[in-house]
């Protein structure tokens, strides 16, 4: 069988990109790409929501860092971004990338998870910076006890 008579008779099959977005204060939020009504995969709703992914420019490795741009949802971010203060800051927001298969809808073909590193606003689109390592874990000092430091037992 030659390849133009295999692609002619293979079925056409739709990927869903999806995204979710978790944080104790506002709860998930599930979104799919390139999509105009709401989904059901994996047994979740996903609300459509146009979104652009650029995953890191390494080849061969896993996934360490990823940006993703969403177009006219500025507003709607600002608000779940508002539910994120005092000292539900102290978690990170958790971005879980997953990949379903129109024939199978259960089940996603690849999945990972990063934490959200950045996220930066302007008028119209919003793009978010996702990351392997904590945010959180960055620029914290060290612990100082008297077992490691004797001199603090005079202080």
């Amino acid at each position: 069988m030659k390849l133009r008579e295999y692609r002619a008779q293979r079925p056409m099959r739709t990927f869903y990109e999806t995204i979710q977005f978790y944080h104790p204060s506002f709860g998930n939020i599930h979104l799919v790409s390139l999509q105009i009504e709401p989904k059901v995969l994996g047994g979740v709703e996903y609300q459509p929501c146009n979104f652009e992914l650029a995953e890191s420019q390494q080849s061969k490795t896993p996934i360490i860092d990823a940006s993703v741009k969403f177009s006219r949802v500025a507003q709607d971010f600002k608000q779940q971004l508002k539910l994120w203060r005092s000292n539900t800051r102290m978690k990170p927001i958790i971005a879980t990338f997953r990949l379903f298969d129109s024939a199978d809808k259960d089940s996603p073909i690849s999945e990972w998870s990063l934490y959200v590193k950045d996220c930066s606003l302007d008028a119209e689109s919003v793009t978010v910076t996702l990351s392997m390592n904590n945010p959180l874990n960055k620029n914290i000092g060290r612990i100082y006890t008297m077992e490691e430091f004797t001199g603090l037992e005079t202080v």
